[in-house]
């Protein structure tokens, strides 16, 4: 039987998760909803869009690739209680320090926060996951799909907020605004942490002391690395934000392959060709966060520049459009949680990936006919943000779910840390081509003017590549779905004869 799609009907440890949730989506999507607007700022850092773009794909690709040592602590030295307490108070602390109006700790907040996020997510998916054992696929999905509902909350929430207070009043106190939505979520699982029981509160896969000292030694060694580069770089005056997004972009790009061995190193032979297939949920979601990635760049710099948004005397902030994306996935979520647990259930996972896939291009085909308006109403961007929040959700459940099912024992932790990779891949491409798509510097950024808005050539090459993404999953979806298809020994992830999840 599927979930209550009413979180406050569900079960005490159900609703402990999704506050917490709730509150960090509210702080991160706070920061979101102004970091690219304080960036190109003239009483911010005064970047150009591009620029400006580029950092918005560094800060998303750093939370994502935190998420993979994050995982792994979780599973192996904190277990996922203690992992997401600690993940919490971090957040916490980069927003506070973002409220300094000083640049160079806006650079340490970032960096808290990223940490923070990296051990605070996958540990959060883990521990809910584990409360649905072995056999209950489609009870686990639909209860993924609710528990969007949180991160959406969050995220229609911060930018009415953070964006109001921070383009209104004072960027530094829009941080402010985020530190306290985290602080309310520390103080939400500090106090709701005893209904998880004895689930998460140990490592599934305790590090043996060996380990541990290799960990602290090798910790140790590249944080002195890192540290002495990035002193080095900002005495000789070339510690920029594009030489931080080639060193982090390079790291994530390399990133996911010496991860998937460390995953598999354990695995099963059945277990193994499971994460093989795995890889097609892993690129999809690649494709998936490029895309998601331009609304906080790329469309974002189309709210604030090209779209009409003057009401009456009222001039709409145009942070508050983020909140658009969060608002149409809560009215999606419970219908698709209700889709699920029906007939649609029983469609394999390729297929499903494939519609996810489909349903996004649209939005930025929608974009195509936008940007060509000098002008555009906000229709356009309600539209858009309608058909990439439902591509988003579909992609984001189906792999959020896979993920926790085909996970080998003592790894869950570590393959959602994996899951947040691709995102992080996907955030850096998409940054870079952000950097493309806006050149120069747009009205009230500062420094030479370039075009205000991307091309629509440029859109049009978005909605082409998820199409063949797509094409190729539908392609090769029997080969795909009877690979994920596990042994007699777990039946963790069930198909039916025609590949879809029972």
């Amino acid at each position: 039987m599927a979930p209550s799609l009413l979180p406050w009907r569900q079960p005490r440890w159900f609703s402990t998760l999704f506050m917490t949730d709730l509150w960090e989506r509210f702080s991160f999507f706070g920061m979101m909803a102004i970091l690219f607007l304080y960036a190109t700022s003239p009483g911010g850092l005064a970047m150009p869009p591009g620029s400006a773009g580029a950092l918005v794909g560094l800060y998303i690709s750093l939370t994502f690739v935190a998420s993979v040592p994050g995982g792994w602590l979780g599973d192996r030295v904190f277990g996922p209680q203690r992992a997401v307490l600690t993940g919490a108070v971090l957040i916490a602390c980069g927003h506070l320090t973002l409220v300094i109006p000083v640049e160079p700790t806006f650079y340490l907040g970032i960096a808290l926060i990223a940490a923070g996020t990296g051990l605070l997510k996958p540990n959060l998916s883990a521990l809910l996951g584990a409360f649905y054992p072995p056999g209950q696929a489609a009870e686990r999905e639909a209860a993924f799909s609710v528990f969007f509902v949180s991160i959406q909350l969050g995220a229609l929430l911060a930018p009415l907020v953070t964006g109001f207070v921070g383009e209104s009043v004072d960027w530094h106190l829009g941080f402010g605004t985020a530190a306290v939505g985290m602080g309310v979520g520390i103080a939400v699982f500090a106090r709701g942490r005893k209904h998880l029981g004895e689930i998460g509160r140990t490592p599934s896969h305790p590090a043996d002391p060996a380990t541990l000292r290799r960990l602290r030694l090798w910790g140790s060694v590249v944080s002195a690395v890192v540290a002495a580069g990035l002193i080095a770089a900002a005495l000789n005056g070339v510690l920029r934000v594009e030489l931080l997004v080639a060193v982090v972009g390079l790291l994530v790009l390399v990133a996911p392959l010496p991860c998937s061995r460390v995953i598999s190193k354990g695995a099963s032979a059945e277990e193994r060709v499971r994460l093989r297939a795995y890889a097609w949920v892993f690129f999809t979601t690649i494709v998936l966060f490029l895309l998601v990635s331009q609304s906080n760049s790329v469309l974002n710099h189309f709210a604030a520049v090209s779209t009409d948004r003057q009401v009456g005397s009222f001039l709409i902030p145009a942070s508050w459009f983020n909140s658009l994306h969060p608002l149409f996935v809560l009215l999606v979520a419970p219908v698709l949680a209700r889709v699920w647990s029906g007939p649609a259930g029983r469609l394999t996972v390729p297929v499903k990936l494939a519609a996810g896939l489909v349903i996004a291009a649209v939005s930025f085909l929608l974009m195509v006919f936008a940007v060509q308006s000098p002008a555009a109403s906000p229709l356009w961007l309600v539209a858009v943000y309608l058909t990439l929040s439902t591509g988003e959700l579909i992609i984001g459940t189906v792999g959020l779910g896979v993920t926790a099912q085909v996970a080998p024992p003592g790894a869950t932790s570590q393959l959602m840390g994996l899951w947040w990779l691709a995102g992080a891949v996907g955030a850096v491409i998409g940054g870079q081509l952000a950097r493309l798509a806006m050149p120069g510097a747009g009205p009230g950024a500062g420094g030479e003017q370039g075009p205000a808005t991307a091309e629509p050539l440029y859109f049009l090459a978005l909605t082409i590549l998820p199409l063949l993404v797509a094409a190729v999953l539908v392609l090769a979806r029997a080969r795909i779905a009877a690979r994920l298809r596990p042994g007699p020994k777990n039946p963790s992830f069930q198909l039916t004869t025609d590949g879809g999840p029972q």
